[in-house]
């Protein structure tokens, strides 16, 4: 296993506990899937009565828009096929994106590859730092999730470099160095021409032009923040190691509420945000809902037993998440209530809401539960390690610690193109068979931090 939950946990514990100067340790028993809790959550009030989200097909984050929502309007089989596998060369830790048509991944390795959505690769990028003691080229450290969206691929790496790429060809648009680490995936507000991204060590948010990567202006740090910023108009929401979530305002980075977590509140996953409520995982293992208008938390889940850093997936009336516990989570939307867990067995990262679906990776398997009750639907086995999936109407498409891309959907559907930039099937290609790959190493990989955001 080579993202197992002890790494992960102690490895990121290590450094907020530093910071914090506390952890705390928490009881442990077994759970049946299906088995509501004992206790239920306190509550504090009840958010309002949700919309159900519909999405387009591309997939521009790691988890799905620049909301961070985790959902998918996609009509997946019950058992998805294997369509195709891509080759890459290298480990893919971070989950694709999907952009006009075409799918973007980052390989440990630091390179980019572009492919369209039958696996056919257009082109890849190898990526170098502008200077080494020695002269001699360096690969740049590609761990943060990349953001794909306007015809352009950002990128973030451990040396400090955000750059974008020409969706269509590769080609280097700019590049900026900052004065830190980037861990998080950079992120952007539709129909905004401007860029968000957090510097990890001390936690700055930086705004930048998006055609140019020239600074608009920078918040001050809050504390070593791993969390990629969720945006809407009226907010910026991000969490860090300081227990909080910071709510800053898009137009000039102003603080607008620092939103206290009490016990083991470090943030280091992403924030999903709907309207002005915002929900959120925590170390000591707590789901919260808080409304950024008013800096108030609505209701704290507290059932699982380990940290909550992956992203909660929030529609309609549910927000489903996942714990270093190894258990998928479903709330009650307005309460913060569980309605159901389902035991993976392994690590599960964020999850996505796919329809009357879950869609969950967890160690190197794929699973589909159903989100009335979360009984399983689906799994399969595919290497030792996958990324989270990435979900358009085409399908489901994971990266793999093996070195391959995987897309696995509807097999009659396979060979259909999607016409860029509106995500409805057309046919236009071949159908490409399934290709018999090797599994991988599972090598684990070295960075903590891939596992703390539960990508």
């Amino acid at each position: 296993m080579s993202r197992p939950f002890i790494l992960a946990a102690t490895a990121t514990a290590l450094v907020c506990a530093a910071m914090m100067l506390y952890l705390l340790v928490r009881d442990a028993s077994p759970r049946a899937a299906g088995t509501p809790p004992a206790q239920e959550p306190p509550r504090q009030a009840e958010a309002p009565a949700p919309p159900v989200i519909e999405t387009a097909g591309e997939w521009n984050t790691y988890h799905g828009d620049h909301l961070l929502r985790g959902v998918a309007e996609a009509k997946i089989p019950e058992a998805p096929e294997v369509l195709w596998r891509l080759k890459t060369g290298a480990p893919v830790r971070q989950t694709p994106v999907v952009h006009d048509g075409r799918l973007f991944a980052v390989t440990a390795r630091g390179e980019v590859i572009a492919a369209d959505l039958d696996g056919k690769e257009l082109w890849r990028r190898e990526l170098f730092r502008p200077d080494t003691a020695d002269g001699k080229p360096a690969r740049l450290g590609l761990e943060a999730p990349p953001l794909a969206f306007d015809g352009m691929v950002v990128l973030g790496s451990d040396e400090g470099v955000l750059l974008a790429l020409d969706a269509a060809t590769g080609e280097e648009r700019w590049r900026r160095t900052l004065d830190g680490t980037v861990r998080g995936a950079p992120n952007w507000l539709p129909g905004v021409n401007r860029l968000f991204v957090l510097e990890q060590s001390a936690g700055v948010l930086y705004c930048l032009d998006a055609a140019t990567g020239a600074e608009q202006w920078r918040a001050p740090g809050v504390e070593r923040s791993d969390s990629t910023p969720s945006v809407s108009e009226k907010a910026i929401v991000f969490g860090s190691c300081a227990g909080a979530l910071h709510v800053r305002s898009p137009e000039n980075g102003e603080s607008l509420f620092d939103i206290k977590i009490e016990g083991d509140g470090q943030v280091a996953g992403g924030v999903a945000l709907d309207g002005v409520l915002a929900y959120a995982g925590a170390r000591g293992g707590m789901m919260i809902a808080a409304d950024t208008e008013t800096g108030a938390i609505l209701w704290t889940n507290e059932e699982a037993r380990m940290e909550v850093f992956s992203t909660a997936a929030v529609n309609g009336d549910w927000v489903v998440f996942a714990s270093h516990d190894g258990v998928v989570y479903a709330l009650d939307r307005a309460t913060g209530k569980t309605r159901w867990t389902h035991d993976t067995g392994g690590m599960p990262l964020s999850p996505v809401i796919v329809g009357d679906k879950v869609a969950v990776s967890a160690d190197g398997t794929l699973f589909l539960l159903r989100l009335e009750d979360g009984a399983m639907i689906w799994s399969l086995e595919l290497g030792d390690e996958i990324t989270g999936p990435a979900v358009t109407r085409r399908g489901l498409y994971v990266g793999g610690e093996d070195g391959t891309i995987v897309a696995l959907g509807d097999a009659s559907m396979a060979g259909t193109a999607m016409p860029r930039g509106t995500g409805v099937p057309s046919v236009e290609t071949a159908a490409v068979l399934p290709v018999n790959m090797p599994r991988g190493t599972g090598v684990p990989p070295v960075n903590d931090l891939e596992a703390a955001h539960g990508q």
